[in-house]
């Protein structure tokens, strides 16, 4: 559970990021921006960092200025208000959104860490996931193929794809369970293009993918499956992502919480199989879905 004012850090955090990048996407300067505010020219970066806040009438001024659509200025505006104090607020409030708010959040995140470890163990990892694969996943849940909800999937997803091999990507590192290779999304055929995709992932120099095999005999909170973040610039705290059935908690404070997070990750890799070992594994279970999808056995 997070205190009030580590809730506060969070909003801001986020809206910062979402400021950086409407200003960047507007091919403006901080200190143009700030010229434009009428404010000191460390102001925009101060935002940007989430060491302050932004009244809304700036706020309002900035997002004309940066032409941002009715969708961003709704999403900034919503932050903001989040990000202010409110009187009686209780002590025990976990910085949580409900409904497709939480992904907006990770998506923030995600595009602005320079490192990011994931641990998954009963699904590929949506940022890991083919095009088939994610359909297979909502004919599994009884979405049409055609529907609206498959297409923005797919469009997100391909984007969120590019975070891999953009200038200056991010260090990424997989933790998955062989239970993600093994259970079947999809037919064979699907599997096995899933399964070299992630072999071809995972040979990127900034990518690093590990398998804990069922042979393992050390489990250690296998079930839990977490994202976290880090970040190179004044974004310094690191952020630990917990996704739920219909919403999302973040967690960035205390720093002991936080803490047993990243030892549980380096616990996890400890007990997975090596880089080579892990690709190994997967082009193996791989090749056995082509052999099945080939000759029905």
């Amino acid at each position: 559970m997070t205190s009030p004012s580590r809730s506060i850090s969070m909003q801001r955090r986020l809206l910062g990021a979402e400021l950086l990048r409407l200003r960047e996407q507007a091919g403006l300067t901080q200190d143009e921006a700030a010229e434009h505010l009428g404010k000191a020219g460390n102001k925009i970066s101060r935002v940007e960092s989430g060491k302050i806040g932004i009244d809304k009438s700036d706020l309002d001024v900035i997002l004309e200025l940066y032409r941002a659509t009715e969708k961003d200025r709704l999403w900034c505006r919503e932050l903001s208000r989040l990000s202010k104090p409110k009187r009686g607020r209780p002590t025990g409030e976990t910085t949580l959104y409900l409904g497709p708010r939480w992904f907006r959040a990770f998506r923030d995140l995600e595009a602005d860490a320079t490192e990011i470890m994931e641990v998954r163990s009963e699904i590929i990892t949506g940022i890991l996931q083919t095009d088939d694969y994610i359909r297979a996943m909502f004919e599994a849940q009884g979405t049409d193929a055609a529907d609206q909800e498959v297409d923005d999937a797919l469009r997100i997803r391909a984007d969120r794809r590019t975070l891999l091999t953009r200038e200056d990507a991010a260090r990424f590192a997989f933790v998955l369970s062989e239970s993600a290779l093994r259970r079947q999304i999809g037919g064979p055929e699907v599997m096995a293009e899933q399964l070299r995709h992630l072999v071809d992932v995972a040979m990127l120099p900034n990518v690093t993918l590990q398998i804990i095999p069922f042979a393992s005999r050390s489990y250690d909170y296998l079930s839990t499956t977490f994202t976290l973040f880090r970040f190179g610039h004044e974004m310094a705290n690191d952020i630990v992502y917990l996704e739920m059935y219909s919403d999302a908690a973040y967690l960035d404070k205390p720093p002991e919480t936080v803490r047993r997070y990243r030892e549980l990750f380096a616990r996890l890799q400890g007990v997975a199989l090596g880089p080579v070992e892990s690709r190994h594994l997967v082009a193996t279970v791989a090749e056995e879905y082509a052999s099945v999808a080939t000759t029905g056995r």
